[in-house]
């Protein structure tokens, strides 16, 4: 029926949609007039109830893919007028793109919009839906002359070695949150001009700290807690602060007195969302982190208590064991090839000999029994001349 209407009811109207679905005979309903139906009850119980108008509704929602399968939706809502005339724009763009590629083609100019390159190498324009998404996507967005700063932050993929190196389908993470297939992150790094390594350990997956003595967080540390507070630290949050979020201090830094407050290091860092930032500034919020095991224990005033334990890489043991077992056969592929270049097990004249001598009286065998006039009590094929001084084989 859709989360996101049923939402928008109040309790009261909610068990007013519930009592009236209960009446209906869903077995002479069939799914499409049932969502029909559905979607005008909620309107109609749901008319008092909506406050915004149309032009107050209007945002821009991302939402991953649910799968893992490397794709996503975007979802703009706002008043249908201006969505319309979006829509007719683009598609307008889009057959212009069209346009101009089948006229490249025709006389060998650059291509236009010619993202992977199938127009250059399947020799037609791209069907309609591909010029309108790469429009879409590529094209520089008007901000009315404001000023938009560079992102203070790279998209980070985090892919395990072993899929790199395509000894694992294990998936990826783009911005720590979403996955996506291997095959994916594969071709992602490989149009990358550069690696960054990120260690993590093998028996409990935390990721490998970089350390620093100043207040400010530098860039590769930044980096490195992004990895490990993805989301927003404080229990029970799931909001993204890869780009948004703000790296803070557990035990605060003493600017008057540096040695006295808590260090710049990973273990003393985690990123929060800008509202609880500013809630633990004013000491509404007080984590303690445990620097043996790692947990953190928030106070939120003196109502509640909760712990935390640090974010690692779920599959780092897997991949870790896979690892091990990749090496092991490496070098005992290694040893068993010395073996072979060593000539240890390659066989000797007498064993090639023996081996002839054995194909030919086989070979004999064959022969004298598979002729018509053999078998029942015949005594046997004759013997073989010897090779060599030598007699037959023991068979």
């Amino acid at each position: 029926m859709g989360a996101a209407r049923v939402a928008r009811l109040t309790s009261h109207q909610r068990r007013q949609v519930d009592e009236r679905v209960a009446t209906w005979r869903l077995d002479a309903i069939d799914v499409e007039r049932f969502y029909r139906e559905s979607r005008l009850l909620i309107d109609w119980f749901g008319r008092a109830a909506m406050q915004e108008t149309p032009g107050e509704r209007r945002a821009v929602h991302l939402t991953p893919s649910p799968d893992g399968d490397g794709t996503g939706r975007l979802t703009v809502v706002g008043p249908i007028p201006e969505l319309l005339a979006l829509g007719r724009r683009l598609d307008g763009a889009a057959r212009a793109v069209q346009d101009a590629q089948r006229q490249a083609l025709e006389t060998g100019a650059p291509i236009p919009f010619d993202l992977d390159g199938d127009v250059a190498r399947e020799g037609r324009p791209m069907p309609l839906p591909a010029p309108r998404y790469a429009v879409m996507t590529r094209s520089p967005l008007a901000t009315g002359g404001v000023e938009v700063p560079e992102p203070a932050f790279r998209i980070s993929v985090v892919v395990p070695i072993l899929t790199l190196l395509g000894r694992s389908h294990a998936p990826a993470t783009l911005d720590g949150t979403i996955p996506i297939p291997a095959r994916m992150a594969r071709e992602l790094a490989a149009k990358a001009p550069a690696f960054e390594r990120v260690l993590a350990d093998p028996a409990r997956g935390g990721y490998a700290p970089a350390a620093s003595r100043t207040y400010r967080v530098s860039r590769a540390m930044a980096e490195n807690l992004r990895l490990i507070d993805p989301v927003c630290a404080v229990p029970g949050r799931d909001c993204n602060v890869m780009t948004l979020g703000e790296s803070d201090h557990i035990e605060e830094f003493d600017l008057e007195h540096p040695a006295r407050g808590g260090p710049t290091t990973i273990e003393n860092l985690h990123r929060l969302c800008r509202r609880h930032h500013r809630m633990k500034t004013a000491g509404i919020l007080d984590p303690v982190r445990d620097e043996t095991t790692g947990v953190t224990r928030w106070r939120i005033g003196e109502l509640a208590v909760c712990d935390s334990r640090p974010d690692g890489d779920l599959v780092t043991r897997e991949l870790g064991q896979r690892l091990r077992r990749a090496w092991e056969q490496y070098e005992a592929d290694l040893e068993f090839e010395a073996i072979l270049h060593s000539g240890a097990l390659d066989e000797s004249p007498q064993e090639r000999l023996d081996a002839i001598e054995e194909q030919r009286w086989g070979e004999h065998l064959l022969e004298y029994w598979s002729r018509p006039d053999t078998g029942g009590a015949d005594p046997g094929p004759p013997g073989l001349d010897p090779r060599d001084g030598r007699g037959p084989p023991p068979f």
